[in-house]
Order: structure tokens, then sequence, then C-alpha cells
């Protein structure tokens, strides 16, 4: 491991051709500008009397709808999930809110959704930057929320769970959430200090020597279980490394039996307890009896846990650090952070059929 290549700023700026680091750096400003946008933005009044809930979308766009679910499932009165996947569940109607999200404008799982949404005749709202998705949605004379920011779309975190957040609140299916926001963003100014490239004592470096090499499962509960997916996709698509997650509780019902085999995991997996202030009591004490069974089967594992001014500060903080991290990761593995040349090349033999 030469760790030279995260040691000075000249080094990670020559590796980092695209400037991923500069979006990751972003996310407090992607936050504020997906707020401005949906509080200009013209929505039906209707559009807030509905059933049910369903962001469309994939990917990094799509993780945005999982965060804004989990964040509020305390306070919101009707369903809300994630679809990804070409069409739709059966239940999605006229009484269904329908809330296609891709940054592009172009996913073909996204559009196939969208479409079957647009024939049950669902109330559809558009989150994108453009594409073929706002092309037909103003077609279909659909609202469209557009955005102007260039990046990969898993480095939009702070648009795509922003402007969810943002249109819920304009729809008035919940709270106006723009105090939580304000203090979300002080508390990541502080962090920033303690992670950027040029800090004297930086923690997402010494994780990051720390992980090089291994495979890393994410673990969480509640909102942090949402987070375990969004840092497995992070070591995927940034450092271009193995990784998987798991949810608590669930994974006290069957992960935990398989940590003492095969023998190898113990050279090559580590374990990311994403803990959280806000854990459900019986969660906090899941995770310590976790942590003895991980032990018990010498499986290496680390806990990760901010403390915030509220929920959404604890994940915008946890999904800071972690990018990250995995950003420090991808260079100590020799690799750039931004292109994914295998979904590249997977769209192109798709695009031949």
């Amino acid at each position: 491991m030469d760790t030279s290549v995260i040691e000075s700023v000249e080094r990670i700026r020559a590796a980092d051709p695209e400037d991923m680091l500069g979006r990751i750096k972003e996310l407090p400003k992607q936050i504020q500008g997906a707020w401005q946008v949906t509080r200009a933005a013209q929505l039906p009044p209707a559009y807030g009397d509905v059933r049910n809930i369903t962001v469309i979308g994939m990917g990094g766009s799509a993780i945005g709808g999982d965060l804004a679910a989990a964040l509020l499932a305390d306070e919101l009165k009707v369903p809300m999930s994630v679809h990804r996947d070409y069409g739709l569940p059966a239940f999605i109607g006229r009484d269904s809110l329908v809330i296609a999200s891709s940054y592009s404008g172009n996913t073909e799982e996204t559009l196939s959704a969208f479409e079957e949404a647009r024939k049950r005749g669902a109330k559809v709202l558009a989150l994108t930057t453009g594409g073929t998705l706002a092309t037909q949605a103003r077609a279909a004379n659909y609202p469209v929320v557009t955005f102007s920011y260039k990046a990969r779309p898993r480095a939009t975190l702070g648009y795509s769970l922003g402007l969810v957040l943002g249109s819920l609140t304009r729809l008035g299916l919940t709270r106006d959430l723009s105090a939580d926001i304000d203090a979300a963003i002080a508390d990541l100014a502080k962090l920033e200090e303690r992670v950027h490239e040029g800090a004297r004592t930086n923690d997402a470096k010494k994780l990051a020597i720390q992980l090089y090499g291994r495979v890393i499962f994410a673990y969480g509960a509640g909102v942090m279980g949402v987070m375990a997916r969004r840092v497995k996709g992070q070591w995927n698509e940034n450092a271009k490394n193995w990784s998987a997650y798991d949810v608590m509780s669930e994974l006290n019902h069957n992960a935990v039996v398989g940590f003492p085999n095969p023998q190898i995991a113990r050279e090559a997996i580590t374990v990311l307890l994403l803990r959280s202030d806000r854990d459900n009591p019986r969660h906090k004490i899941r995770f310590d009896v976790t942590r003895e069974l991980l032990d018990r089967a010498s499986i290496q594992h680390k806990s990760l846990q901010f403390g915030g001014t509220n929920l959404l500060s604890e994940v915008l903080q946890m999904t800071l650090f972690t990018d990250y991290v995995s950003f420090y990761v991808a260079l100590l593995n020799g690799a750039d952070p931004s292109p994914n040349t295998a979904i590249d090349y997977l769209k192109d033999r798709l695009a031949k059929g």
C-alpha cells in the first residue's frame, strides 16, 4: 500500500482528474440548492392529496428517496416507498404520487415506470436535469423540477434527497424542514474541518488506510440501514471495491450465524457498524451483542457515529464522512474514483440488445 497518494493535496488532485472530491465537499451546497429549487417550483396542490407515495429511480437517484422515506417514517401519514425496476407495483393508481427521480432523465427503468404511471393516471412529479424524462413529463403536462449540477449521479445525493424532502414539504405532506436543514448544514461545516484533504489530523484518511484491501460489510438500523446501502454503493462505484450491506434487526436473525465461516473471512472482511444517537434502544443492545459475536468469530469491525442536532444532520455527516473514506480508498486502490467503465460497458451491451 502506497499511502503517499493521499498524503498531499497535490497528489490527491492529480489522482482525481474529474474532481470527485470537489463534488463530495459540495454536499451542503447541494442541499441548499435543492431546497431553493423546490421553494420556487410550481406544484399542484392536488398532489398533496394522495394515499401513497412512490419514488421511482435507480442508483444515486433512488437513494435520496430511500433516505427521505426513512427520515420521515414517523411523520408521513401515507406510506412511502422506492421502486427500483421496470413497470410499477399494482397498487399505484390515480390516488398515488409518483416521484420520478433521474439525474440524466434517460434511465430506462425509470422511464418504463414513468410510462406505466402515466397510463394509470397517477399524479407524477419529475425531478431531473433534463433528458427524455423532462421531455415526456412536460408533454404529459406533469410538473417538472429541474436542476443544473454537473456530476456523477452518485455524487448528487444532496439534490436527490433535498428535492424529495423539499417537494414533500411544499405539498404539505410533511412539516417544514427548513430549520432541520439549516442545523444539519451547520453541523456539516464542523465535520468538514476534520476530513478534507488538507486536514492535519484526518480521520477519513486514517480509516481508509485501515480499510484498504478489505471487503466492507456495512450494517445499520432504521435510517442508518439505508445509509448502509449507500456506503455499499459508494465503495463499489468510488473505490472500485467489493462491498455488501445488511440491516438490523434482520441481520440478527440470519447473518450472525454465518460469521465463523469461511476462515478466509477473517483476513478479508471488515464490518462497519453505522450507529445513531437515535437508534431504537433494543437496536443499541443488538449492536453490542453483534460486536461480541464478531469478536468471537475474529471478524474485524469498526463503529461510526456522529452526534447531530437532528437525524438529518446525522445522515448527512455519515454521508460526507463515508464518501471521503471511499474516495481515499479509491486512490489507495490506484483507481480514478469517477469513471464507471463496467456500467458503461453494460449499458452499451443493453443498447445492442
